[in-house]
């Protein structure tokens, strides 16, 4: 992956998938009638995420478009902001029932539509993948502090967020284990079952056993693969060293 000069058409498609979220942002938290720290609350991570995805812009070489495949991964990203904003309003959160859970679960549906859309129309790369994946780790993250401000699961369930953060956080304390991973169908599999235990959890009136077994197992998975992703790298380097 190469960094280098954006051309001009996709900054400019770009510009315009993130104000067309932004205006949809705009339109629902105008709609719903929030509070302005509510409004901010879903606004700020957008703006973080739209910024960031801007300076990756020159990572997408050698495409000179954004690409429908991107669009949809950004209306995830929008998706997921909005639910960001029930952090914390728990009283929220059980007033809306089922909205929760079924949007949560468009949007994971949505996860694999965007890597089809992006090898179908040739669009696919790097810079796209990493902004995938960036939307998913947010979207776990928000799920995991939805569920531990709910009566079901401890606090605990948190550290299911984290991980993917942590694990980043490990590989920039310790630059010389950081390489690329080999391609692992392990890896999705795990995200997907760690997704379904955390909305699970959110579904109204799950029991209290099944709410915490779910969670349970949606932190034991990824657990267990990071370890083994960490693993990998620690055993690599070692052998670089010898």
């Amino acid at each position: 992956m190469s960094g280098g000069r954006v051309p001009s058409s996709l900054r400019r498609e770009a510009l315009a998938a993130v104000a067309a979220g932004a205006a949809a942002l705009l339109v629902l938290i105008l709609t719903e009638e929030v509070g302005p720290a509510h409004g901010l609350q879903v606004a700020a991570p957008y703006a973080v995420m739209a910024l960031l995805m801007l300076r990756g812009l020159p990572y997408h070489a050698p495409h000179r478009h954004f690409g429908a495949a991107n669009a949809v991964t950004l209306g995830r990203a929008v998706v997921a902001c909005l639910l960001s904003g029930l952090i914390g309003r728990p009283e929220m959160v059980a007033a809306a029932g089922w909205v929760v859970p079924v949007a949560a679960t468009a949007v994971l549906a949505l996860d694999g539509l965007d890597g089809y859309i992006a090898r179908r129309t040739g669009l696919a790369s790097r810079y796209g993948a990493r902004f995938d994946m960036e939307v998913d780790a947010f979207l776990i993250l928000v799920l995991a502090l939805l569920v531990a401000q709910g009566p079901q699961v401890g606090p605990w369930i948190i550290l299911c967020g984290l991980m993917r953060y942590l694990y980043v956080g490990w590989l920039t304390l310790m630059p010389r284990f950081e390489r690329e991973l080999p391609p692992r169908f392990r890896r999705k599999a795990i995200f997907v079952a760690q997704a379904v235990g955390l909305v699970g959890a959110l579904v109204p009136g799950m029991p209290v056993p099944a709410a915490n077994l779910l969670a349970l197992l949606a932190a034991g998975l990824v657990a267990a693969s990071f370890a083994i992703d960490s693993f990998w790298l620690y055993s690599h380097a070692k052998e670089d060293t010898r």
